[in-house]
């Protein structure tokens, strides 16, 4: 079965769990690729300041930064209203997603 027809037969369910977790897939890749049509594809460029690591080491420093920030929004409020649990939770799973998406034969 496609990603997509798993996706619409989900979407379909009477099982509550599945029809919450298309939804929340689709939002956050919707938002996922709203953030990459702004942004373009820079996450899979060389970092600026360190040109020669990889573009997957790269993306695990950023995947590394937001653990960080969970943890620290784990014993402390954000001061940044912008950057509450549930949207580094988010930007975390989008790391981990462009991990697995980004261009092979970087490492």
């Amino acid at each position: 079965m496609t990603p997509q027809k798993r996706i619409e037969q989900a979407l379909k369910s009477d099982n509550a769990a599945q029809v919450r977790i298309a939804e929340v897939g689709l939002d956050w890749i919707a938002t996922l690729l709203a953030k990459n049509a702004d942004y373009g594809s820079s996450v899979w460029d060389a970092p600026v300041l360190k040109p020669e690591m990889s573009l997957g080491d790269a993306i695990f420093v950023r995947m590394s930064d937001k653990i960080a920030r969970i943890a620290t929004l784990q014993s402390q409020q954000a001061l940044v209203s912008s950057e509450s649990l549930e949207d580094t939770i988010k930007d975390l799973g989008a790391y981990c997603l462009l991990a697995l998406a980004r261009p092979k034969g970087d490492e």
